[in-house]
């Protein structure tokens, strides 16, 4: 509290220690005796003009600090450096003041989530965390926030107005974009070539080696895609996320580690790489949001995309012919198919053939994203 008392004493002693060209000029007119009218005169000035110049709501002008020079004897220089001054600091108390109004804005995030992950200074000054969030998401105002983001923007591809979150969405979409930037992307993105990588990518699913992210994030790179995993915020529960960033020119796709299990990571890995296959570049799409209306065609058509990468269709038909479920008979398809465990035991679950809460979930891997993987 004593923090934010000395920013608002700050502003109000700013304000009070603001000082226009007009007040010198004022000064300057008192000690050699000149009226505002003869001043006016010898200006060539109308006395309205002059009255505005001194009291700071006209600008002082190179031509006015030209004039000021020959009427008073006074360097151009120090009338325009004074202006200068005046406008700075009249700029910074605007700033100041902007930053005050919009600390109810601030309260709509996810500070706490923020700040660890390093997006915000670890400060308590509101108007500091408010300087600092219009940064991230390279706004002017809460305004242009409010526009681009739950509003209809060009500059952004998806409505989160009937979102019941939308800044904590907004925070985790903006994150995948600031990590995606320092991905090295140096070929175009290309569809045949992501393609051929699918066998490839078929044995990270089944092997999970230790550095199966980093691979799979690699393999990605080198198509020209973009693969980012930005861990999930509690206010926004979301699966993934496909778009085209960068003028329509990259394609993203943005993984969370909701459910922290390798089924629903690799199935969401899958579903989101078909929006980018199939689906344009126009529209952009999120998985697990209830208020985002879906465009259902396209949802299906990636969810079985996903479907036939986790397994194949003639694989799936003999496991769904199979009643008795237990560890060692998923063990024993696992090892025949090359599927891992995980996969089978969610696909298996997808197909509505064991219950969500099964024991048998004990057999999927757990994923979960590093903060320091979206905070460096």
């Amino acid at each position: 509290m004593t923090k934010i008392i000395f920013v608002m004493n700050a502003l109000e002693a700013k304000k009070q220690l603001l000082s226009c060209p007009g007040d010198t000029l004022y000064e300057t007119l008192e000690e050699i005796g000149m009226s505002q009218v003869e001043l006016a005169a010898r200006l060539g000035r109308s006395v309205p003009k002059v009255n505005e110049l001194l009291k700071g709501k006209a600008p002082l002008t190179e031509e006015t600090a030209v004039r000021l020079e020959y009427v008073l004897n006074i360097p151009a220089s120090l009338w325009l450096n004074l202006e200068r001054m005046y406008r700075d600091e009249l700029a910074e108390i605007r700033r100041m003041e902007s930053l005050e109004a919009s600390k109810a804005w601030l309260n709509r995030f996810p500070i706490g989530f923020m700040k660890k992950m390093s997006l915000l200074p670890n400060t308590q000054n509101k108007a500091s965390l408010v300087e600092s969030l219009l940064k991230f998401f390279q706004v002017a105002s809460p305004k242009e926030w409010e526009s681009i983001y739950s509003g209809k923007s060009v500059a952004f591809k998806m409505n989160l107005q009937h979102t019941s979150e939308p800044e904590a969405i907004s925070v985790w979409l903006r994150l995948g974009e600031l990590q995606a930037e320092r991905l090295n992307l140096v070929k175009e993105f290309n569809k045949q070539q992501i393609r051929e990588k699918l066998t490839y990518i078929a044995q990270l699913v089944y092997n999970m080696p230790k550095d199966w992210m980093k691979s799979l994030q690699s393999i990605c790179a080198d198509c020209g895609l973009a693969l980012v995993y930005t861990p999930c915020i509690s206010k926004a529960p979301i699966y993934g996320a496909a778009r085209w960033i960068k003028n329509a020119s990259t394609p993203l796709i943005q993984l969370t580690d909701r459910d922290k299990n390798n089924h629903t990571f690799w199935f969401s890995f899958y579903h989101e790489l078909a929006h980018i296959l199939y689906h344009g570049k126009k529209k952009a799409f999120i998985r697990g949001l209830k208020h985002i209306e879906p465009n259902k065609d396209k949802e299906d058509e990636a969810d079985k995309f996903a479907c036939r990468q986790l397994l194949l269709d003639k694989d799936r038909r003999k496991l769904l012919q199979i009643q008795n479920w237990n560890e060692y008979n998923i063990i024993k398809v696992s090892n025949k198919l090359k599927k891992h465990p995980g996969i089978i035991v969610g696909q298996l679950q997808w197909e509505k053939k064991l219950s969500y809460q099964s024991i048998l979930n004990k057999l999927k891997s757990k994923v979960a994203f590093e903060h320091e993987l979206s905070a460096n």
